[in-house]
Order: C-alpha cells, then sequence, then structure tokens
C-alpha cells in the first residue's frame, strides 16, 4: 500500500500543468518558490477530517496526517511548512476571530503566517456558503426527484449564498495578502463530489439535480476565483480537475459518500486518494 502510494505521490509531482490554474495578473509579483515557508490556511477540505491517529486529529481540527497540505510538503520540500487549517472554519477564523473547538479555542490562522512565506494555500468558503443546507434540499429516496433545478426560492438562495461567500472570502484573503506580501496565494475550489449522476444511497440526489449542484459549485468557484484575483494569487478548479472522481466512481473515487459516519471520514469531503490528488494539483500550480 505504502509502494502504490508513493507512486501516486511521484505521478502527482510530476504533474506539468494545471489547465484550471489560473495566475491573476497584479503589480507586485509573488516569488518564485524556492523552498522558503509554505503555510496551509483553511477549513476540513485542508485539514483533511478523514481519521489519523495523531493528535493533530484529535486536538479539535481534524487535521490528518496525510492531508493535501502534508503532501504538497512533501513534493515541495519546503524549509518551514505551517498547517494552521481547522475543521469547521469559516473565512472570518481566518483572520478575525478565533475558532472554537471542542479543545479550546484557536486563534486566527493569519497570526501564524510567517512575513516572508513563499505560498500559502487556502481551503476557504464552504462552511459560509453552508453547501449543505443547498444539497440537504436536493437528497431523495431512491428514485425520486426533488426538482431542486426548477425551484426558484432555492435558486435565489443560492444566488445569495454564493454572494455571501465572495463577500467574507475577499477580505480574508486580503488579511493573508498584507501578512505574506510576496507569497503565492493559492486557493484551492470547492465542490468535486458531484458528477454527471446519482448513485443511491452513496449520493441520494435524481441525475438532473446532481447536475444542477455541480453546476451550483462551478458558480461558486467563480466567485472564488474572483476574490482570488484580487490578491493577485492562483485559483486551483478542484471541481472541474476532480471529473469523473465523485462518491459514484466505485474504483478511484477522491471523495466520501453520504455514508460516511464522520468517525472516520466526513461525509462528501476529500479522502486520501483526494488528498493526493488535490497535492498535484497544487503542486503544479506553484511557479518556481
Amino acid at each position: 500500500m505504502m509502494l502504490a502510494l508513493a507512486v501516486v505521490i511521484a505521478t502527482a509531482f510530476g504533474a506539468a500543468s494545471t489547465p484550471f490554474a489560473q495566475a491573476a495578473p497584479g503589480p507586485a509579483t509573488p516569488v518564485r518558490y524556492s523552498n522558503g515557508p509554505y503555510v496551509a490556511m483553511g477549513d476540513s477540505r485542508a485539514s483533511g477530517g478523514f481519521f489519523t491517529p495523531t493528535p493533530d486529529y484529535f486536538l479539535g481540527c481534524k487535521r490528518s496526517a496525510i492531508n493535501y497540505p502534508s503532501l504538497v510538503a512533501v513534493m515541495t520540500l519546503p524549509r518551514q511548512f505551517i498547517d494552521t487549517s481547522c475543521a469547521g472554519a469559516v473565512s472570518a477564523n481566518l483572520y478575525s476571530a478565533g475558532q472554537p473547538t471542542r479543545f479550546g479555542r484557536k486563534p486566527p490562522q493569519v497570526w501564524l503566517v510567517p512575513r516572508d512565506a513563499q505560498v500559502v494555500t487556502v481551503s476557504i468558503g464552504g462552511n459560509d456558503m453552508r453547501w449543505g443546507a443547498i444539497l440537504g434540499r436536493c437528497t431523495a429516496t431512491p428514485f425520486a426527484d426533488r426538482f431542486c433545478r426548477s425551484n426558484r426560492q432555492l435558486a435565489a438562495e443560492t444566488n445569495w449564498r454564493i454572494n455571501l461567500m465572495e463577500g467574507r472570502v475577499t477580505p480574508a484573503l486580503r488579511a493573508i495578502r498584507r501578512k505574506a506580501p510576496r507569497a503565492q496565494i493559492i486557493v484551492v475550489g470547492i465542490g468535486g463530489f458531484m458528477g454527471n449522476h446519482g448513485c443511491w444511497p452513496m449520493v441520494p440526489v435524481s441525475d438532473p439535480d446532481v447536475r444542477w449542484m455541480n453546476g451550483v459549485f462551478d458558480r461558486a468557484n467563480n466567485a472564488l476565483r474572483r476574490a482570488t484575483n484580487k490578491v493577485d494569487g492562483t485559483f486551483v478548479d478542484a471541481n472541474r480537475l476532480s471529473a469523473g472522481h465523485d462518491p459514484c466512481n466505485l474504483i478511484n473515487p477522491w471523495y466520501e459518500s453520504s455514508l460516511s459516519n464522520g468517525s472516520i471520514a466526513y461525509p462528501y469531503h476529500i479522502n486520501q486518494a483526494g488528498a493526493i490528488a488535490i497535492a498535484g494539483m497544487v503542486n503544479a500550480a506553484i511557479r518556481r
């Protein structure tokens, strides 16, 4: 198993380009990476959310030992690696508000960002948007259809949630830019766990509504891309790059299904194969 893991990591490390990783132009060009400090920030998509028997997992943030930031660190060999990610984080927890956890309050994550950071990865926005509240309205019994795609009230609520997320993520990214003025800020998008069809009970959503939800994540990622552009960052569109690896793929899924009970892995969150894949996307986006 470890040999297979090493092969997959090596394959991801060798990725030459990422078609949906887009760097925005700006007056202050971030430094090229030269093994300087790397900081990982964000919510459960960064922390991992899948079980590893390590202190970082148990101390309130569900931080897995093989989350995608840890794998990026293996690929890039920074002289300093700082992982501030914490499950449940919202944008405010990155820069302006401490995050309460079962094991005490965590300080704003930006406090741990050194000024000379060369790379900062950020996974945030899902908890601000609360995508689960949208998806929950689409969940159906076998062979049923909730018709989310034609629900005008839900469409309006979805637009409101996406706009709210963009308005909250933007100042968080700006605070990171102020703290690390020359860092490459790489924002990893949300989604990836909705494909072209449902598969009850792993993804208990009708095929048309699954495609609608995938479109919701595309629009949410466009909002995150706009926020990223405002800080001269690079956006990695994990939703599009994960196509075909949703939980309905029984051979190589990158995301857990709705059947995950939360103690071993969070439902609809990145699994270990997904962590390797996301790390490869991020590694390909780093300018050297």
